[in-house]
């Protein structure tokens, strides 16, 4: 197997506290993972010139940078998407303290994989126009297309998206809630 040049996670982080509902929280869409587990977890063949785009959560800042350090990475920057509803006004997310309206993905290296594009700014937002057009939130933890367009212009493949939530052409998506042969 070709070692891959680009991971992506969104890790189905634990967390100890108990939200009211059905569906509030990741522990009650899918199996999580402790930081542990996830420091531990075995990652498909990644070249030695790499980037590796890490979803975090406000309340485990420390445990992602330890999570990209475990896994060979060193954090360089973060990339925010600046969430909207399916009807183009702000996200108002969960929160203790402040309702979060963002999600951060650190971007982080191994090596000295080539940047293709140093014009991509670090926050996006997924409207598209003034007419209210926008991307539709998906389910829990979904990202946007946007996201991965984003990720296609800064580097080349090839591509391994981990806790994938769906298959996507052009990459390995590898995940519980997806199969694992190439998109």
């Amino acid at each position: 197997m070709t070692p891959f040049q680009v991971l992506c996670a969104d890790p189905p982080w634990q967390f100890n506290d108990r939200l009211p509902g059905v569906a509030r929280g990741a522990a009650k869409n899918y199996r999580t993972l402790s930081t542990r587990e996830l420091v531990r977890f075995p990652l498909p063949p990644i070249a030695d010139d790499a980037a590796l785009f890490l979803w975090r959560v406000a309340a485990l800042q420390r445990d992602a940078v330890d999570v990209a350090d475990a896994w060979g990475f060193a954090v360089k920057t973060e990339l925010v998407w600046l969430k909207k509803t399916a009807g183009g006004r702000r996200w108002f997310g969960m929160g203790r303290t402040l309702r979060a309206e963002h999600e951060v993905a650190l971007v982080a290296t191994r090596g000295r994989p080539q940047v293709l594009n140093r014009s991509v700014r670090s926050t996006f937002v997924t409207d598209l126009d003034a007419a209210g057009l926008s991307a539709p939130v998906g389910r829990h933890s979904e990202k946007p297309e946007a996201f991965y367009a984003i990720v296609e212009s800064l580097f080349a493949g090839p591509y391994c998206e981990l806790f994938a939530r769906r298959q996507r052409p052009g990459w390995t998506c590898l995940g519980d809630e997806s199969d694992a042969r190439d998109g």
